[in-house]
């Protein structure tokens, strides 16, 4: 029996695979990035994406769970928070989100984009957005407010 146990054991040992490494982040390629980059500039996504910022910092400026709402942040704070906000570094967020998008539905993009002046709504508030982007300036915008109250 111990035997056959040795034997088994050996067996499946043998026959276990190790996991392999996760892929590599997704990442844009050089015509990618240039048309990624053209897309940002027609769109007004920086703008938009502050429109939403601003939104959420909004949201995040009071503690609505007590009676009367907590002031979390003060408006300068709020301010300081979108002044300071890093859109060149939250670049590579996009690179690598809108790196999914065929080179061809880019350049679709833009020309709709040129056509409709730059704006899909008044304001400038509404943006292409998928779950990786809207999670990573929650947390950037998150940290930042950790910081802001030290």
């Amino acid at each position: 029996m111990k035997r056959f146990l040795l034997l088994l054991s050996i067996l499946f040992s043998t026959l276990a695979v190790a996991q392999v490494a996760p892929p590599p982040p997704a990442a844009a390629n050089l015509a990618q990035k240039s048309l990624i980059d053209q897309f940002i500039e027609v769109s007004r996504y920086e703008e938009a994406l502050m429109n939403y910022a601003k939104g959420y910092i909004e949201l995040k400026m009071f503690d609505y769970n007590v009676d009367p709402p907590k002031e979390l942040l003060t408006k300068e704070q709020a301010r300081s928070i979108i002044r300071n906000f890093d859109f060149e570094g939250f670049k590579s967020s996009l690179y690598s989100s809108f790196s999914f998008i065929s080179e061809e539905h880019l350049k679709e993009l833009i020309n709709f984009h040129k056509n409709i002046g730059g704006q899909l709504s008044p304001n400038n508030s509404t943006l292409l957005m998928n779950p990786t982007i809207d999670l990573n300036i929650k947390n950037q915008i998150d940290y930042a407010i950790e910081n802001i109250k030290k």
